[in-house]
C-alpha cells in the first residue's frame, strides 16, 4: 500500500526546512534556534527518541513540533540553557490569562498541545545532554476534549443516502471501517479481499499498526463502485481530494440539519461536518457492537485505552458488573451446572403442564360429548312418549 499525503504535509515540511533550517527567525536567539533545528533533524531521522516511541516522526508531527516550539523560543525572555521551571510556568500562565495572544488576536484554545510538544523537545535535550534540569516535570499538557459533529445512526443514514454515489461510497466505507482519513486515502483496490468483505491497512500506511478489518456495511457499495468505474488493482479508491469531499459534506450537512450544535457533549456544528467526524461517529456505532474493548481498539488502530474512556463517557456507558460476574474458577463451573439443571427441570415441568393441559382438554371434550348424547337420548324419549299418547 502506497501512503498518500492528502494534506500536503511533506511539501509543507520541505518548505519549512528551506525557510528556517539555515536561518533563524529574527524573534529567536540564534543559539536556541540551533538546538531546535538539531532536535527536529533527530526527529525526522528517528534518532534519540524515547523508549517505546522509536522511529522517525511523520511530516505532520514534524510540522507541529517545529511551529509549537518556535512559539516558546519567541516568548521566553531567557536563553534555553538558563530557563527554570518558574519561567515555563509563568509563560503558561500568561497564555491562559490572555496576556499573550495568537497573531489573529485570539486566545490559544489548545495550549496543552504546545506544552506536550515542548516536553518532547525538552526531554530530548535532557537525553542528549543539552539541558541539565527537567523543567517540564510539573507542568500539565492536558487539553480540552476536541469538538466534533455527532450524528445519530438515523441521521448518518439520512445524510449519506442523500449524497451522490461516489461520495456515498466514501462515507459508508469510512463509517464501516473506522479508518483515519490518511489511512483510507491510501487504500487501493488490491487491499480488499476478493469479495470486498475485508480491507487491509499496511504498516506503511497505518498511523499505528497494520490491521485487517471486516467490513459489514459497505461491501456491496465498494464492489459496485469498483466495477462501475473499471478500477484496477493499483487504483486508489479515493479519487477526489480530501478538501473537495469535506466541502461537499459541510454543504449537505448544513442543508439537511441546519446551522446549530449537533450535540452538547460533542459541541460541533452540523455545518462543519467532515471526514474527520465520520471516524468519531463510527467509534460510537461500533462501541457496543464489540464484546471486548480489545477488538474495538484493533479496528480503530488505538494503542492506548484512553479513547475507550472518552467514548464510554460520551455515550454514558454505566458499570454493568453483576454479582454473578464475581464468581470465578471452580465455583463458576458449579454455578453453570446448577443453572443448567434448573433450566432442564423447568423444561420438564413445562412439558408436564402442557401434557396435563392437553389431557384436561380431551377430558372436557369427552364430557361435553356425553352431555350432548344424553340430550339427544332425552329428545328421542320425549318423541316416543308423545307417539304412545
Amino acid at each position: 500500500m502506497v501512503k498518500r499525503d492528502p494534506y500536503k504535509n511533506e511539501q509543507r515540511w520541505e518548505n519549512w526546512k528551506k525557510q528556517y533550517f539555515s536561518n533563524s527567525p529574527p524573534e529567536v536567539r540564534e543559539e536556541d534556534w540551533k538546538i531546535l533545528v538539531e532536535f527536529l533533524k533527530d526527529m525526522e531521522l528517528g534518532l534519540n527518541t524515547p523508549k517505546g516511541m522509536k522511529g522517525k516522526r511523520d511530516f505532520g508531527t514534524l510540522l507541529n513540533l517545529s511551529s509549537h516550539n518556535k512559539l516558546f523560543l519567541e516568548k521566553f525572555s531567557k536563553p534555553l540553557l538558563k530557563l527554570t521551571k518558574q519561567d515555563l510556568h509563568n509563560l503558561e500562565s500568561d497564555i491562559h490569562k490572555g496576556k499573550i495572544l495568537k497573531n489573529n488576536g485570539q486566545k490559544y484554545s489548545a495550549f496543552g498541545n504546545y506544552i506536550k510538544d515542548f516536553k518532547v523537545f525538552w526531554n530530548w535535550g535532557v537525553r542528549v545532554k543539552k539541558f541539565k534540569e527537567n523543567i517540564t516535570e510539573d507542568i500539565t499538557s492536558k487539553v480540552d476534549k476536541p469538538s466534533w459533529v455527532y450524528l445519530s445512526e438515523e441521521q448518518i443514514k439520512q445524510l449519506f443516502n442523500k449524497l451522490d454515489l461516489e461520495y456515498r461510497t466514501y462515507c459508508w466505507f469510512l463509517y464501516d471501517s473506522g479508518m483515519r482519513v490518511t489511512e483510507a486515502n491510501s487504500v487501493k483496490v488490491k487491499d480488499f479481499s476478493e469479495d470486498f468483505s475485508q480491507v487491509t491497512i499496511s504498516d506503511e500506511s497505518a498511523k499505528t499498526f497494520e490491521r485487517t478489518i471486516n467490513l459489514k456495511l459497505c461491501t456491496q457499495l465498494i464492489k459496485e463502485f469498483v466495477k462501475d468505474n473499471k478500477l484496477k488493482d493499483d487504483d486508489f479508491i479515493f479519487r477526489k481530494q480530501v478538501f473537495t469531499i469535506n466541502k461537499y459534506l459541510r454543504y449537505h450537512s448544513k442543508k439537511i440539519f441546519g446551522d446549530k450544535v449537533s450535540n452538547p457533549k460533542a459541541r460541533g456544528n452540523f455545518k462543519n461536518f467532515t471526514m474527520y467526524d465520520i471516524r468519531h461517529n463510527s467509534a460510537c456505532y461500533w462501541f457496543n457492537r464489540y464484546s471486548t474493548h480489545k477488538g474495538l481498539m484493533y479496528r480503530f488502530g488505538w494503542r492506548k485505552a484512553d479513547k475507550i474512556e472518552y467514548y464510554s463517557e460520551f455515550l454514558g456507558v454505566s458499570d454493568e458488573l453483576k454479582d454473578s460476574d464475581m464468581i470465578i474458577g471452580e465455583d463458576k463451573t458449579k454455578l453453570f451446572k446448577l443453572e443448567q439443571q434448573i433450566t432442564d427441570q423447568n423444561k420438564k415441568i413445562e412439558e408436564m403442564m402442557k401434557s396435563n393441559l392437553e389431557f384436561d382438554k380431551k377430558l372436557a371434550n369427552a364430557i361435553e360429548g356425553i352431555r350432548n348424547e344424553m340430550v339427544r337420548v332425552g329428545e328421542i324419549a320425549v318423541k316416543l312418549q308423545t307417539k304412545k299418547k
